[in-house]
């Protein structure tokens, strides 16, 4: 590949071009993948490397955006995850659910849109179905319905009560009957 052609690579973020050579920009001394998405150096301050070792050995450190000193970066999949950690950590505390979510540092209907392409629900969906498979578990082990409200993250009865409807089809009485009658 000729530097004009690697050049053009950067110039249209190339993901196809990943891995066969990496670029640096000798103002910042930052190395990136071709397909990274920061602001497009000027060629005269850019110079090209075949591997990221070539690029470390001249002193350039990697970008923290493309991170090309991983094998594979995949940052939707990254954040997604670390959304769904915090949902299933903290279902049940709205104040630290929003705060870590928050801290994310990615806007909430974008994050959104990036949880739903990834699990195929948004993230109150995925919010309530955690809700309610917890409020089952304690239901079934003879918890008060009341108590698994309030411990599963409902601000109030009716908002348990028309949630648990829209996941499961039923109320939560009418759950553990049908349930027990299956035992």
């Amino acid at each position: 590949m000729t530097n004009e052609e690697k050049w053009k690579a950067v110039i249209k973020n190339n993901a196809d071009s990943d891995g066969k050579f990496f670029y640096a920009v000798k103002t910042t001394r930052i190395f990136c993948r071709p397909s990274c998405k920061s602001k497009s150096p000027l060629k005269t301050n850019v110079v090209f490397f075949d591997n990221k070792l070539q690029a470390m050995d001249a002193g350039y450190r990697p970008c923290k955006r493309c991170r090309p000193d991983l094998l594979e970066f995949f940052p939707t999949e990254e954040l997604t995850q670390k959304a769904k950690d915090v949902i299933d950590t903290h279902f049940d505390d709205n104040e630290k659910l929003t705060k870590h979510i928050k801290n994310l540092g990615v806007n909430k209907s974008y994050l959104n849109k990036l949880f739903l392409q990834s699990y195929g629900k948004t993230m109150t969906e995925y919010l309530r179905f955690v809700r309610i498979k917890k409020a089952k578990e304690m239901l079934l082990e003879g918890a008060a319905i009341v108590d698994s409200v309030f411990e599963c993250g409902f601000g109030s009865m009716s908002a348990f009560y028309s949630n648990f409807k829209k996941e499961t089809g039923y109320s939560p009485k009418n759950f553990l009957v049908i349930t027990k009658n299956n035992l």
